[in-house]
């Protein structure tokens, strides 16, 4: 069973401040878990379940998962961030990726301008690690990608793809002078991203939820695209969520 004083620790990494100053995060859930399980890549600090759960999936569970706890459902819901607890969480160390320019010019790549909303940011790793996108490039201003929130939604999606915080002006900058490589922002209005031409490499910024690509940023775009609407009768729409916005232009320019 899990101590007192373990159960204070593990329910405090729902708290950005003191998941950084342990430097360890939770994922919780039976596919998510049993991914990591199966992948050598990835190390399991705790494994905590409950008893059908550690019964059921025995054969998983090798000396990679760490430390394993056998858990009630009040301890898992302690712990857990969602609703209803799953029957199994597992504790593994941050990870930081440090941005290399240089593994940019022959692949498209994701910028995000303040995305707040964890669901959102979630979601979107999850859609770049389905089409193959591996390098998502955050502002301060985003949710962090340890967030609880953010680890559910990518469905470990964010232990395959590189996320990075950095300034994009300067990444921007950068990338377009240093690399000579294009720049493309999302608006209502501009180039339909099915015009896109196929060089198969780029940057794609998406900005804030409600505000878009920030005015200092603006002017860093080289080419303005829009996902043009086929039904005439969305006047009433401002826009697409910002997480829908990515995967459809990752649609798009995986096939190109």
């Amino acid at each position: 069973m899990i101590s007192r004083n373990r159960l204070k620790y593990l329910s405090s990494l729902k708290i950005k401040k003191l998941r950084t100053e342990h430097r360890q995060f939770i994922v919780e859930g039976d596919k998510i878990v049993s991914d990591i399980l199966k992948d050598d890549k990835t190390i399991i600090r705790q494994l905590i379940a409950s008893p059908e759960w550690l019964l059921a999936n025995n054969k998983l569970i090798t000396s990679k998962a760490g430390e394993v706890t056998e858990a009630d459902f009040t301890d898992l819901e302690r712990i857990s961030s969602l609703e209803s607890p799953p029957p199994v969480m597992a504790v593994l160390d941050m990870f930081d990726h440090t941005l290399d320019m240089k593994e940019l010019p022959d692949t498209w790549c994701i910028a995000l301008d303040t995305i707040q909303d964890p669901g959102n940011l979630g979601t979107i790793i999850r859609s770049a690690d389905w089409f193959g996108i591996r390098h998502v490039i955050c502002n301060a201003g985003c949710a962090d990608h340890f967030n609880p929130k953010v680890i559910q939604a990518s469905m470990g999606a964010i232990l395959r793809v590189k996320v990075y915080y950095e300034d994009l002006a300067s990444i921007i900058q950068e990338y377009a002078s240093g690399l000579s490589l294009p720049v493309y922002g999302t608006f209502m209005e501009g180039m339909p991203v099915y015009n896109i031409p196929g060089n198969k490499r780029g940057m794609i910024v998406f900005g804030n939820e409600s505000r878009g690509i920030s005015e200092k940023l603006i002017p860093l775009i080289q080419t303005r695209i829009t996902i043009p609407s086929e039904n005439k009768s969305t006047s009433h729409i401002e826009s697409l969520n910002v997480a829908s916005a990515v995967s459809v232009v990752c649609s798009v320019i995986s096939r190109l």
